[in-house]
């Protein structure tokens, strides 16, 4: 399993909100429910939790699970 650490996964999620240019399209508020595989590994005597999107949307019993992230970004200013 290939993965980020979360912040970086969840910056991507975010960062793919945003409309192409041009289109005069704003997103302001948005709401995921977004299927992640996560691991906690020890790196340099500290522990990282990473996380990605699943590679598969199979369920077969012998992947590991996937847990269900519910991220709301907006704008509140």
């Amino acid at each position: 399993m290939s993965t980020s650490p979360l912040a970086e996964t969840l910056v991507a999620l975010v960062d793919a909100l945003s409309a192409p240019p041009g289109t005069g399209i704003v997103v302001e508020r948005a709401a995921l429910d977004v299927p992640l595989e996560g691991r906690v590994d020890r790196i340099g005597g500290r522990l990282v939790f990473s996380a990605s999107l699943p590679h598969t949307r199979w369920q077969s019993g012998f992947l590991p699970p996937v847990h269900v992230a519910h991220l709301e970004v907006g704008d509140d200013r």
